[in-house]
């Protein structure tokens, strides 16, 4: 009976001890009388860089150790505190530029057998096809054969007939009348003069609307957007410079195709900077086999990276996000490497 007592009394003394040091602590004309308003709470926000390490071939660099990289933020060398090569499964949005030339979607069209079979029995997709308006054919599946059927709805879309601009890297979308875009009559007509563009497409939407639905999938997947398209743009109600922030934002990752594209335009694609600058990449092709190979590149980059952690040295002063520039090298060689350009830091 007494060693029961002894129980109960020690239970009590270890449930109420606490609450009497709060409430001293509390109390009017205690030291610390403000200290019902101090809070222990430890913030640790690791930031999460993918990094893809390639040879002038293309080919991945494997074997790499923690070792091998410096991280910077907004030039500060940090701390890598996490590093793994584990491969993850994928969550990945398609989308089809529908507005191609008639010779490349049929191309396009009939690699899509490819572009399902690259992904594994653990990956998700969902398809989305776009060209003066976006439109999500299937939400995200693991079935390949789901996904391929919903890839192969896009030869029912006809190609566009309305007014596309060509946009600049990040550049936002100019004005326009009636939702379609104009140009400025001193770059392209005589004084006075308003000429309206053809073929316009909703690149940035389209790619803005894949961000938003796949920033919400499993943080525990790699979150990879595969955009096949022109690169033409024009309409959008979002720019390219405000699509760019939320893929950053949420660690999604551009996997661009080009088609239609000169040497010259190529170099100049918002493609290959939305790929660049989130860490994926882009391929500029024109026959089926390079499609298809494209493909499983994409997907084979994505789902093995290495993958760097750290916890920020700097912090937010005020109470807006602050962007941070995230800058990877490689110690002892010159091998390409790609990984996003930075991060929106919260206070």
């Amino acid at each position: 009976m007494r060693l029961k007592l002894r129980l109960v009394r020690r239970t009590l003394a270890a449930i109420l001890l606490p609450l009497a040091i709060s409430f001293a602590l509390s109390a009017p004309g205690s030291e610390s009388a403000g200290a019902q308003d101090f809070q222990i709470r430890t913030r640790v926000d690791l930031v999460v860089v993918p990094v893809t390490v390639k040879r002038s071939n293309g080919r991945p660099v494997n074997g790499m150790a923690r070792e091998d990289f410096i991280v910077l933020e907004d030039g500060r060398e940090q701390a890598i505190t996490n590093f793994t090569t584990d491969p993850v499964p994928l969550s990945a949005a398609i989308l089809v530029d529908t507005g191609l030339s008639p010779a490349s979607l049929t191309k396009v069209l009939g690699s899509f057998s490819a572009l399902a079979g690259a992904f594994s029995e653990f990956d998700e997709a969902a398809v989305y096809h776009f060209d003066t308006h976006v439109q999500k054919v299937i939400d995200f599946s693991t079935d390949s054969a789901l996904v391929e059927t919903a890839l192969k709805t896009t030869n029912d879309v006809p190609s566009a007939t309305g007014p596309a601009v060509a946009s600049g890297p990040l550049a936002t979308p100019g004005p326009t009348i009636n939702g379609i875009p104009i140009v400025p009559s001193e770059q392209l007509g005589p004084p006075g003069a308003r000429i309206q563009l053809k073929n316009y497409k909703v690149l940035h939407d389209a790619i803005f609307q894949a961000a938003t639905d796949i920033e919400r999938r499993d943080r525990d997947r790699r979150k990879i957007i595969i955009v096949i398209s022109d690169g033409k743009s024009g309409g959008d109600e979002h720019s390219a410079t405000e699509t760019l922030a939320r893929l950053l934002d949420n660690g999604i990752q551009v996997y661009a195709i080009g088609m239609d594209l000169s040497f010259v335009t190529r170099r100049l694609s918002i493609l290959g900077r939305y790929g660049k600058d989130t860490g994926g990449d882009a391929f500029f092709v024109s026959s089926v086999d390079a499609l298809e190979t494209s493909y499983s590149r994409a997907t084979d980059e994505a789902r093995n990276q290495y993958i760097l952690g750290y916890i920020s040295s700097n912090k937010v002063v005020g109470t807006a996000p602050v962007f941070r520039q995230i800058d990877v090298k490689l110690t002892g060689n010159d091998y390409e490497i790609r990984h996003r350009k930075g991060y929106f830091q919260a206070p």
